[in-house]
């Protein structure tokens, strides 16, 4: 079977060789001149899970990679072994990018570490040295088991500015797990809503709050099993936003769509006096409408909701 590692990109070393190679290399190139293209500003660590298949592992790592062209980091990727393999291995990865003037050059560089699931003591030994010691370092978990991911809470994750997962493909445990520092955690579901949260928001604010809330019935979310992580905190949104002024409210209902629907994502809101909002997002498409009624006459208004890009995704879970 093939491991994650060999499915990345990088020169096989020796482990104990690798801050001495990388060293080597960027001497090697100019010294002085490549040395302010690769200031790093944080360590990034994407933490890869046993589940993750070849092409997640690599499409996590070009969006690692992606995240630093913006943001310089020093990446740092532990891909577990699938097999039982004594040891561990490592691979050194450096690249630099020309901006779109032509003018600005950004270097960046990973540093993979294949490792087993009994090498918890020294997995932390050794991240701990590949980390610039004087950075922020921002720990981006993909599909580790939860048992797995409390391990590491007394020490890989102790001083980590940010904890990041996605729970459009972690099981809800993920969520639910205790945290030692909550407000350290932040889900990639819940930052990529935030093009669609920005839309229907500032479209609804043109009502006021009595049209929106007054005989305000129910709340429905219908995602598509890829969006359901999304699901969740779309209908948080929507019940924190119309709760304090609908007293009477009986809260939200979250429904998984059929897998052959071409609807994507959506949600309705219900009135008693038979008023409704209904918007949909076609499947892997920025195009959507909103329909409501909430003067009387049906109006239909369309919407074009351009979706973050990973890389995006990434910087505003870490950063907002």
């Amino acid at each position: 079977m093939t491991e994650i590692i060999d499915v990345l990109p990088g020169i096989d070393l020796p482990v104990g060789t690798i801050s001495t190679e990388l060293s080597k290399m960027w001497e090697s190139n100019q010294g002085e001149a490549f040395s302010e293209f690769r200031a790093s500003q944080m360590n990034l660590v994407l933490h890869l899970g046993r589940e993750v298949s070849p092409e997640q592992a690599r499409e996590r790592f070009e969006v690692a990679v992606r995240f630093a062209q913006r943001y310089p980091s020093r990446i740092i990727v532990l891909c577990p072994f699938v097999e039982s393999v004594e040891g561990m291995r490592a691979k050194l990865f450096s690249q630099c990018y020309i901006g779109d003037s032509h003018r600005e050059m950004c270097c960046c560089e990973a540093l993979l570490l294949g490792y087993t699931s009994e090498d918890n003591g020294f997995l932390f030994n050794q991240v701990s040295v590949w980390l610039e010691s004087d950075l922020p370092t921002y720990h981006w978990f993909s599909q580790v088991r939860e048992e797995r991911v409390v391990k590491y809470f007394d020490n890989l994750l102790k001083r980590v500015h940010r904890i990041v997962f996605d729970s459009n493909f972690e099981p809800e445990a993920m969520r639910n797990l205790d945290w030692p520092v909550p407000g350290k955690v932040v889900d990639l579901a819940k930052a990529r809503l935030l093009p669609i949260r920005q839309a229907i928001g500032q479209y609804l604010s043109s009502y006021s709050m009595t049209a929106l809330t007054d005989q305000l019935e129910s709340v429905r979310v219908e995602f598509s099993e890829e969006r359901r992580g999304e699901a969740f905190y779309f209908i948080d949104w929507l019940q924190t936003s119309l709760r304090s002024q609908a007293l009477q409210f009986s809260g939200g209902k979250l429904m998984q769509l059929d897998a052959d629907s071409k609807v994507g994502f959506s949600f309705s809101v219900q009135y008693r006096d038979d008023r409704f909002i209904h918007w949909a997002q076609r499947k892997h498409s920025s195009i959507s409408q909103l329909t409501h009624n909430l003067y009387g006459e049906e109006t239909v208004v369309p919407m074009q909701i351009v979706p973050l890009s990973p890389e995006q995704e990434l910087a505003e879970a870490f950063y907002f």
